[in-house]
């Protein structure tokens, strides 16, 4: 079955007004239920089953009456999720694996690490005992997934910060950083210091255990951070201008000029100097695994990832942040930026695949309109237009999807022949027809 379904933008106060709905327009995939939404910031769109916020049927009679894609794969798990109906992992019960967004950032999101599904289900587990409410703001686990995430980019460019950097680069960079602060006569002297001791401490990084060591002195804070904070402030927000921008490590001072505007005198300012600064260009992805520290500082893309909800805070950000746990569940090791390339499946067909049974992404670029592609996906599909219109024919029936519209497709369509010129991503689990269900994952 091919399932037209609805969603709403959420209104995180870091979303541009307007965007999602000018991408895919106000009808088809982002139906704004007739709510006033000028004005109101549209961060991400859901597209899939989780409880947060699941996709809408548009005809309830397809699904037996269900209203939402989490009700009609209750009802009908078999038929939703075929193999999956099983579970994706030993001890999972039938559900969606992945979550389909979305995702438009005017503003920085907060720094942020997610845990690997052992270290999900245990903290669920003991959060769950200690008898702390599912709403609770200090509550880190709201379920006991894993979640692993990938991001495409839309618009021209993304910024995003993405796991520690290597040392010799963080080196550099805050090196930069102090001899601008030196320069500065109106930086004040306890700035100079501040920024001249915390190079000193990033030239001494040699393992993994001295990145933690100072990453919990920069989350503990104390004076002597709120002093470095104010002096790396300082030293971005004078070089932010456009004569800036082709120096070494302009695109550096620019992001964190952005952070310490939005968030003044937060640890998470100087802490980002520990990361990677990555500028993802328009159809460029990126892949975080568990433990991977990260923050998209703005931009347009498609975010793919495990059906869960479970983020550990490490700064830019009002919420609760439990400095221990999150220690507990980071990832030290220096990385390269985690750039994913796609794989070439067919003329116009690109498949983004981790090595990860959760999801996998397929991307259909625009083409001659009689041009034939075909989705090889295994298993619950959903689909995502974003401009042209096409004829889809699956193993028992067909429709059509054209520019903002999403569909379901249940695993007895696949494959599914796409027939036009589309700009279309199709969602679907990370396994194929050679790898078995339930499965256990080696967390």
């Amino acid at each position: 079955m091919f399932l037209p379904l609805k969603n709403a933008p959420r209104d995180y106060a870091w979303g541009a007004p307007g965007s999602i709905s000018q991408l895919l327009g106000t009808t088809g995939a982002c139906t704004l239920d007739d709510a006033d939404w000028d004005g109101v910031p549209q961060a991400e769109l859901w597209l899939g089953a989780h409880p947060g916020a699941p996709s809408r049927i548009v005809d309830p009679e397809l699904a037996g009456g269900a209203r939402t894609l989490d009700a009609w794969i209750a009802q009908e798990p078999v038929a939703t999720l075929g193999r999956y109906a099983m579970g994706l992992r030993e001890g999972d019960g039938p559900g969606l694996p992945y979550l389909l967004k979305v995702l438009s950032a005017a503003a920085p999101l907060s720094l942020q690490v997610h845990p690997t599904l052992a270290d999900a289900r245990r903290g669920f587990d003991r959060e769950n005992a200690a008898g702390i409410p599912l709403s609770a703001p200090e509550r880190n686990y709201k379920d006991p997934l894993h979640k692993p995430e990938m991001l495409l980019a839309l618009s021209e460019t993304m910024d995003a910060l993405a796991g520690f950097r290597d040392f010799g680069e963080v080196a550099a960079v805050v090196g930069d950083f102090a001899k601008r602060a030196d320069a500065d006569e109106e930086q004040p002297g306890a700035g100079r210091a501040a920024l001249a001791d915390f190079s000193a401490r990033v030239r001494a990084l040699a393992t993994g255990e001295d990145l933690r060591g100072l990453v919990t002195w920069l989350l503990e804070g104390g004076e002597a951070v709120d002093e470095l904070v104010a002096a790396v402030s300082r030293v971005a927000l004078a070089g932010d201008d456009a004569g800036d921008q082709a120096e070494r490590f302009a695109r550096e001072r620019g992001i964190i000029a952005t952070l310490a505007r939005m968030y003044p005198g937060d640890p998470g300012i100087a802490l980002a100097l520990l990361l990677n600064h990555i500028t993802i260009r328009r159809g460029e992805a990126i892949f975080l695994p568990a433990g991977n520290m990260h923050a998209y500082v703005r931009g347009l893309g498609i975010e793919i990832m495990a059906a869960s909800d479970n983020v550990l805070r490490g700064g830019l950000t009002p919420k609760h942040i439990d400095i221990p746990e999150l220690l507990a569940r980071l990832d030290f090791a220096p990385v390269p930026p985690p750039y994913i390339a796609a794989t070439r499946i067919q003329d116009g067909v690109e498949e983004y695949r981790p090595e990860i049974p959760d999801f996998r992404l397929v991307r259909v670029v625009p083409s001659p309109a009689d041009t034939v592609k075909t989705i090889h996906l295994d298993g619950p599909t959903m689909l995502l237009c974003l401009e042209g219109e096409a004829r889809l024919e699956g193993a028992k029936t067909t429709a059509s999807i054209s520019a903002g519209e999403s569909v379901f497709v249940t695993p007895d369509e696949l494959p599914v022949r796409v027939i036009g010129s589309v700009d279309l991503f199709a969602a679907g689990p990370g396994l194929d027809r050679r790898d078995t269900v339930p499965m256990r994952h080696a967390d």
